[in-house]
């Protein structure tokens, strides 16, 4: 019981991981594109702060949660897949966060060049977030079926 508890806790957390992803991606985004550049901007802030510590918090919840169901049934793929999830931090920091900071900072000229080529990318940089994130769901509801689990 505890077992399959937490493989659907996994399984809905992962889903809202993918599914906060995907709508950033596919609905966030092209609203953002389709209001005036100063909403757009104006919006975008407290979007990436609420969306930023939400995530996070749901990503780490995945790996503990994976950690534990890994540990009851001896397949590590649970782990493995939950840490490969974890690459969009990195890849956040490194390719999204110059860009995030740009279109947030304090007095940035909305009408510049930069800032069209930022809100313009924007979407297809966080894609991939996107792509992973569906990937390691369509993953764990795999284990979650090859597990064997009985009710």
């Amino acid at each position: 019981m505890l077992l399959s508890s937490l493989i659907v806790l996994n399984l809905t957390v992962m889903a809202t991981v993918f599914g906060y992803g995907f709508s950033a991606t596919a609905v966030s985004y092209p609203a953002m594109m389709s209001v005036s550049r100063a909403t757009a901007v104006e919006y975008f802030n407290p979007f990436f702060h609420k969306s930023a510590h939400l995530q996070m918090g749901l990503s780490i919840a995945v790996v503990v949660i994976s950690l534990a169901i890994s540990i009851l049934t001896g397949r590590w793929s649970w782990l493995i897949w939950s840490l490969i999830l974890q690459i969009s931090g990195p890849y956040t920091i490194k390719i999204l966060m110059p860009v995030n900071n740009r279109i947030m900072a304090e007095g940035a000229d909305i009408h510049s060049d930069q800032m069209t080529k930022d809100l313009g990318s924007w979407g297809r940089l966080h894609f991939p977030r996107t792509i992973i994130a569906g990937g390691v769901f369509v993953v764990f509801a795999w284990l979650a079926i090859t597990t064997g689990v009985s009710s």
